[in-house]
Parts: C-alpha cells; sequence; structure tokens
C-alpha cells in the first residue's frame, strides 16, 4: 500500500486549473443537485416533461419569469426576467426557450450562470441537456475561490466529461475602466487559443497558452498539457533565474515527473554564463513504511575552477512494526560534495547547515516495550549505527585566519549498543546503556581504537507536600582498546566513575493583573547536590566529549562534559530560581525570569575549559529572562556574569516588535568576551502604498460571516491595488566594524500580482563574501504561478516573525464580482 506524495506544484503544466474551471463549470455542474426550496417572487414552476432522475440532465428544473408561453408538451418560452433553477444552480436570463422533444434550452440575452459564488455571463447559451451538449457563446467568468476569472469567445460542451474553450483569457486582476468607458489592460493574463478538457481522464490539453505582464509576453508555451483538479502531473515548471557574484547569470528550466502516485522528480538543467552547463535533479518517494529524497547536482566542467563539480545528498527513513510491543526503523543520510571550495562557490545549494562538515550515517533501531515486574512500563532499545564525516579544507593560501584548518570529527565504524529504560515520573526509574564504537580519523596523528561502555541510573521521585525531591546513583563505566599506545605506554585503559544527585525544588502562585491582563505568577526555587570523585583521565583519548555549554539546562547537568570520555570531578551544590507570568485564562507564558548559580564545596580538578583546577568556589551567575506582557512586544535573553569581576562573559538579547502579519522588526546583540561582538536587525515592514490594516484582519479572522466582514473591511479591494514592503536582515560585527552578512530587499503586493527583489551577501572568509541577487514574480489567481528563483526559504530562514504575504492562514478579503447583478 502506497501514499501520493504531499506536494503543491507552482507550475505551468500543473496549475491551469482555472482556465480549466472557467471553461468546464458547466459541464461540472450539469451533474444536477436536488432542487432546493421555492425561491420567493413569482411561483416557480416545473418544467413540462421534466423527469426526476438522478442522473445529470435529468434532475427537475424549476423557472419563474414574467411572461410565459407555448405549447403543451412540446415546447414552452419564458421571457422577462427569467429565472431557472436546478439543484443549486441558477440560471437567469432575458428569454429561455425549451424544446420537450429534443430536451433543449436556448438562454438569450444577459444570460446569467451561479453557483457556490462562481459566475458565468454571456449574451447566448444552447444547451441539449439530456447529453449535455452545446455552445455557451462569448462567456465571462469569475471564480469565488480563486478569486479571478476571464472571458472565452466559445465554449462547447461535447458530453458530460469534455469540452473546448477557444480564444480564452484568464486573470485575477481587475482593471480600472479607460477613459471612453472600456474595461482597461489587467496586469497579467494568460491567454491560449483553444483548450480542451478531458474530466474523466483529469486531463487538459492548451495550445498556444501565453502569459503577459504589462502587455508584455513574458512565458509561453505552444502546447501543453495540465491536471483539472490538484492531482500532479508531468511538465515543464516555470523558469528560475538569479545572478551570483561567482557564477554569474544562472539560468533553470526544472521538469516535473509524477513517477507515480507514491514518486516524483523534478529534473533541472541549468545555465551559468560563467560556469557552464549543469544538471539538477531532486527524487523524491513516499511508501507506507519508507519516505526518502535524492538531491544531486553536477557541473561536468567548470569553466571557473577548471574541473568537475558535484553535490550529492541523500536522506531515507523506514519503520517496520511488529504488533504493538516492537517497532524497528532505520535511516540513512549521505551528504557529499566534489572539492573543498564547494561550500565558498555554491553557499546557497548547501544542505548542510555546516557548511565545512558534512555528514553520512546509517542507522538501525529495535525498539522492545513491554511491563516489567510492575515498576511501569519497560522500554528497551538496540541499534546500531556508522557514521563518517567530510570535512572540506581551505585550498587557498592560509592568509585568512577564519579559513584555517578545522578538526575532523571521529567516524564511527561501527557503533553498536542497547539501552533500556523502565518506570514512571512519580515511581522509581531506572536506566541502563552499554556500547561499542570503533573510533577511525582522517587525520592519522589522531589515536583511534575500539570503545565499550556502560552506564547505569536509578532515581526516585518523592512528592513531600509542596517540595519535590529526586536523588539519584548513577556509574559510567568504560574501557578503551587502542590502535596507538598511551602516554604510559599501554594500548588499553578503564575507569570507573560513580554519581550521586540530590534535586530539590518547590513552585508558590499567587494572581496578579498587569497591563490589563489576569495573571498568575510563580516562584519555583530549585537546588542541586551532586557529587562525583575524582579520577585522573588525562592520558585517555577524546572522542566524542566537549565542554558543555553555559545555559540554563546545562548548569545542572551532573557531568561538566558531553559524550563519554571524560566525567568531570563535582562536590558542588546548584542554586537557582524561576519566577513566571502565566495568562490566567489560556495557561500561555507571558514572562519568565531566572538566576542560576553553582557553589563549589572543593576544587573541581577536572577543567572542561583548561587543565588548571577551578579553585574559585562561585561560578559565573547565569541571567535568562523572556516576556510578552507588553501586547506586541516579545524579548528574551541570557547573560552570563562573571564571579570575580562581575563582567559580563558572554550574553544573548533580543527584542521583536510584532504588531500583526507582514510587520515585524528585531533586533538582537550576541557578545563573546574576547571573541565577537555583533548585532543582528532583521524586518519585516510595510513602508508604502494600501498595505491590509491588522485590526481590521483580526476582526476579520473573528467574524461569523467571513464574506460579509470582508467586504466591509476592505471595499477598494476590488482593483489591483499596491503595497511595498520593506523586507531584511543585517548582521553587522562591533569589533571588526564591517558587516558580515546583509539579506536586503523588497515585496510588492498588487493585490492580483506579487513581486520580490531580494539582494543576498554572505561571507565566506575574513575579506571574501558571495553575493546573490534574486527576483520573483508571483501571479495570484495562477495556482501561485512564480517565475525566477524563489527568495521564499532566505526569507523565512532568515527574519524571525516573517510571514509570507497572501499566506493561507491568513483570513482572505473576498473581492466582489466584476459581473453586477441585473435585477
Amino acid at each position: 500500500m502506497t501514499r501520493p506524495l504531499a506536494r503543491t506544484l507552482f507550475c505551468l503544466n500543473a496549475r491551469w486549473t482555472p482556465v480549466a474551471l472557467a471553461a468546464g463549470f458547466l459541464v461540472s455542474q450539469l451533474a444536477w443537485t436536488p432542487a432546493p426550496a421555492h425561491a420567493q417572487g413569482a411561483a416557480p414552476f416545473a418544467l413540462p416533461g421534466a423527469v426526476t432522475g438522478g442522473k445529470a440532465g435529468e434532475q427537475p428544473i424549476y423557472f419563474e419569469a414574467d411572461h410565459l408561453e407555448g405549447e403543451a408538451g412540446e415546447r414552452t418560452r419564458a421571457t422577462g426576467k427569467v429565472k431557472l433553477q436546478q439543484g443549486d444552480l441558477t440560471l437567469k436570463a432575458d428569454e429561455l426557450t425549451h424544446t420537450q422533444g429534443d430536451n433543449t434550452a436556448r438562454a438569450l440575452g444577459h444570460v446569467r450562470i451561479t453557483r457556490q459564488g462562481n459566475i458565468f455571463v454571456g449574451p447566448e447559451l444552447f444547451m441539449q441537456l439530456d447529453r449535455l451538449e452545446g455552445q455557451f457563446i462569448r462567456p465571462q467568468f469569475w471564480f469565488a475561490r480563486t478569486q479571478a476569472g476571464g472571458r472565452a469567445d466559445l465554449v462547447e460542451f461535447l458530453g458530460e466529461n469534455r469540452l473546448r474553450a477557444t480564444h480564452t483569457s484568464y486573470s485575477s486582476c481587475t482593471p480600472d475602466n479607460t477613459a471612453d468607458g472600456q474595461p482597461g489592460e489587467p496586469d497579467w493574463s494568460l491567454r491560449t487559443t483553444e483548450v480542451d478538457m478531458d474530466f474523466a481522464a483529469n486531463e487538459g490539453r492548451a495550445k498556444n497558452a501565453v502569459v503577459w505582464f504589462k502587455g508584455v509576453p513574458i512565458l509561453a508555451a505552444p502546447s501543453l498539457t495540465f491536471p483539472l483538479s490538484d492531482a500532479r502531473k508531468s511538465g515543464l515548471l516555470p523558469p528560475s533565474f538569479y545572478f551570483d557574484s561567482k557564477s554569474g547569470f544562472e539560468f533553470a528550466l526544472p521538469y516535473y515527473w509524477n513517477i507515480s502516485p507514491d514518486q516524483d522528480a523534478t529534473i533541472a538543467p541549468t545555465l551559468s554564463s560563467r560556469r557552464g552547463m549543469g544538471l539538477d535533479l531532486e527524487y523524491r518517494y513516499l511508501a507506507e513504511h519508507d519516505a526518502g529524497t535524492i538531491n544531486l547536482f553536477g557541473l561536468p566542467d567548470d569553466r571557473v575552477a577548471g574541473r568537475s563539480r558535484g553535490m550529492v545528498d541523500i536522506t531515507h527513513k523506514g519503520a517496520l512494526r511488529q504488533g504493538t510491543l516492537s517497532e524497528t526503523s532505520y535511516s540513512l543520510h549521505i551528504s557529499r560534495v566534489s572539492d573543498d571550495d564547494y561550500w565558498k562557490d555554491f553557499s546557497h545549494d548547501l544542505p548542510s547547515k555546516t557548511p565545512r562538515l558534512h555528514d553520512s550515517n546509517a542507522r538501525i533501531e529495535r525498539v522492545l516495550n513491554e511491563r516489567n515486574w510492575g515498576l511501569g512500563d519497560s522500554q528497551t532499545t538496540l541499534y546500531g549505527a556508522v557514521q563518517t564525516w567530510q570535512t572540506l579544507k581551505d585550498l587557498a593560501p592560509p592568509s585568512d585566519p577564519t579559513l584555517s584548518s578545522i578538526d575532523t570529527p571521529y567516524r564511527r565504524t561501527p557503533q553498536l549498543g542497547v539501552m533500556s529504560r523502565s518506570g514512571n515520573d512519580r515511581g522509581l526509574i531506572w536506566q541502563l546503556q552499554g556500547e561499542f564504537n570503533r573510533f577511525t580519523n582522517a587525520d592519522q596523528d589522531k589515536v583511534s581504537g575500539n570503545r565499550v561502555h556502560a552506564t547505569g541510573r536509578i532515581s526516585r521521585m518523592f512528592e513531600l507536600g509542596g517540595l519535590t525531591l529526586t536523588p539519584a546513583l548513577s556509574a559510567q563505566s568504560v574501557h578503551y582498546d587502542l590502535d596507538q599506545s598511551l602516554s604510559n605506554g599501554s594500548k588499553s585503559a578503564s575507569r570507573t566513575i560513580p554519581t550521586f544527585s540530590l534535586d530539590a525544588s518547590m513552585a508558590f502562585e499567587r494572581s496578579v493583573n498587569l497591563f490589563d491582563r489576569d495573571l498568575i505568577q510563580t516562584l519555583e526555587p530549585r537546588i542541586q547536590y551532586v557529587r562525583t570523585p575524582y579520577k585522573d583521565q588525562s592520558i585517555l583519548p577524546l572522542f566524542d566529549s566537549a565542554p558543555r555549554d553555559f545555559n540554563q539546562y546545562a548548569i545542572y547537568s551532573e557531568n561538566a562534559f558531553t559524550g563519554v570520555d571524560r566525567v568531570s570531578d563535582a562536590n558542588q551544590v546548584t542554586l537557582g530560581a524561576t519566577t513566571r507570568m502565566l495568562d490566567a485564562r489560556t495557561g500561555a507564558e507571558a514572562l519568565r525570569l531566572g538566576v542560576i548559580q553553582k557553589l563549589l564545596l572543593s576544587d573541581q580538578r577536572i577543567n572542561p575549559n583548561g587543565t588548571e583546577p577551578i579553585t574559585q568556589r562561585l561560578s559565573d551567575m547565569l541571567l535568562l529572562g523572556s516576556t510578552s506582557v507588553v501586547p506586541n512586544w516579545y524579548m528574551d535573553g541570557t547573560t552570563q556574569l562573571g564571579a570575580q569581576n562581575h563582567h559580563m562573559q558572554q550574553a544573548t538579547i533580543g527584542v521583536r516588535y510584532s504588531p500583526g502579519a507582514w510587520r515585524t522588526i528585531g533586533a538582537t546583540y550576541r557578545y563573546t568576551r574576547d571573541s565577537s561582538e555583533q548585532i543582528e536587525l532583521g524586518w519585516q515592514w510595510p513602508f508604502a502604498g494600501r498595505a491590509p490594516d491588522v485590526q481590521q484582519m483580526m476582526n476579520l479572522a473573528s467574524s461569523p460571516d467571513l464574506n460579509a466582514a470582508a467586504q466591509k473591511t476592505a471595499p477598494a479591494a476590488n482593483s489591483c491595488g499596491g503595497a511595498w514592503y520593506s523586507v531584511g536582515r543585517l548582521t553587522y560585527s562591533l569589533r571588526d566594524e564591517r558587516l558580515i552578512n546583509t539579506l536586503a530587499g523588497f515585496e510588492y503586493d498588487a493585490g492580483c500580482w506579487i513581486g520580490r527583489f531580494v539582494l543576498e551577501r554572505v561571507a565566506v572568509g575574513q575579506t571574501k563574501a558571495t553575493s546573490r541577487l534574486m527576483f520573483q514574480l508571483e501571479l495570484i489567481g495562477l495556482s501561485r504561478l512564480a517565475l525566477g528563483s524563489n527568495p521564499l526559504r532566505t526569507l523565512k530562514d532568515n527574519i524571525p516573525g516573517y510571514k509570507l504575504l497572501r499566506d493561507s492562514s491568513m483570513p482572505v478579503v473576498n473581492r466582489t464580482s466584476p459581473f453586477p447583478e441585473d435585477d
């Protein structure tokens, strides 16, 4: 059993659906539904001889008119404000004639068809109701769902599931009239000479399709096919293009291949004005138990570098469930690039967040769940893995200190382990883990070898009124068999270290009112004692251990190191207190303030930050806070204060103002003593034009009648207005007095189309940077057809609070139909 891929294509071939709806609306509506209650006004009449079957064209027809005449059982003619009702479809005209013998209907003069907000108008309609064959002369159409419409010279109905439309045009823009009262040209439109649609096969075919923008043809195709629903379909996607300072002008023409319901691929030939021809490939699959993605990029002959370049990134995840008590999962990730300079020349295409380290690994786990000795649920996990790294060195001369060689992480070839846990949060909890690793390194100067370790921990939580006590006892044992001799001449070493800890916490509450908000304030003190004896580990290798960061989670850790190779000795007490403000109605956190400091009862001889023991009794103090008490403002920060000189050692402080969607501005200050000091500024803000009013949008979202509220909220939304937005993020180094990374641009929302222009500059060294110029044109109503490069991922990843213009999660202000009622 397979599942279809969840993917929406913003593409020419797969999204000419509005045209299909426009021409196919009448066909789809002739699958009539039962007639509604009688309309008010003139009494409705049942068409003589109408049948009541359930098939298309066989539902009863009701209509009303000022005048009714004809011959019984042969012909009926209605004139003067004729209204025909069949199911939820309404047809209005100046004149309608029905011939019973062949069950045909002809409507003349101001013909108007409406259903579910969709509208067709035209001068003449002829339809054979039994076979659903006929013609609509020069119809105009409007769709409530897409807020767009158009016109056609002729729509021919070729049966219940087929039709043909000739000389069609489609747009979501409603232009103002010219000086002589004639409709003006829309900002953009899609025009075709002929569209054939087969609804049974879910396929349409358009001839001579051209997209016009501001009177200029920007995209054309002599022939193309497209689906008539949201189903995926093979075909060309819109081209993308941008300018890169290292590669020049780059152009790509993607082709989407709908292989099967659970597989697809996007193949994109690329052309760089400086580097030459390349190929980008993405293949995706999604089955019942497995899913994955394969990304490949190849540049056979890079004219700048004089060699072949490329990248491969493969991800696979799967799981097999054996009943309810066990499950096996597996994963694979491969990430490799062709050369050490790849991260500088193709920084925007890298799949890794660490551009100079590429991780490849494979892992399999089997989880066993069972009840164990009445102590609660027990879970045992068996696992195995391998992991390797590609470290990108700097091939350029070492004149730039920021491009110096970086340490290559150790490879695990393999990693095998078992981990078991039993108990619950209110009783006895025990944990056991055993693991074998084979560590190797591409740097031959580093020690390699095998490591076996075992850890165990047992704890129990006690509730004593408002006091919570959690004593815990743990032990870690490790054994090494190395390929090189240690400093004592031996190739093997072992150690076992126990740890005891006692954690105590309390929580107090009181009600307060701030800024007209009912809040609950808490006070949560916490104290933790840790005792770990000293064990000399200086001769042991460092395969996977590193000092922990100084933050609110690490400061309460029993070990100052991550990994297994180092265990810090400890005889210490950690004291902390936190106060929070919680919304009394929702429980959401509005404010948090905290202070934490560690007290050493004896010297700490294994120092994560050096070789000398730590003798000072008080550690640095950690201050933390966050708040959203003030409406539309959010602030958070952490600061490390030196215990001796009370100077700031490191800090991260941020503030953001967001009064609503599409309006956000934030600043972040980052400081590390003797290392770096930076300020980041990010924003998305309207600065010109008619931007949506935030309060009106919120009122609209909460209105029970969204459509009616929309009309009151935005009466001027009928035309393609315009709003300019500035977007960007700047990172400035106070130490170096220069901009490190720059992202800045503009977005223009014209109502029926969106334009984006973004410049990105990324530092790849102390004096080197790569720049990229991106442009995108998005045509609203054409299933978000987008031409040019796609800067949206860059904007969302870099600007906190960024909101996509015309985001589907925001309420949509419906525009009124361009076809007013003639009543």
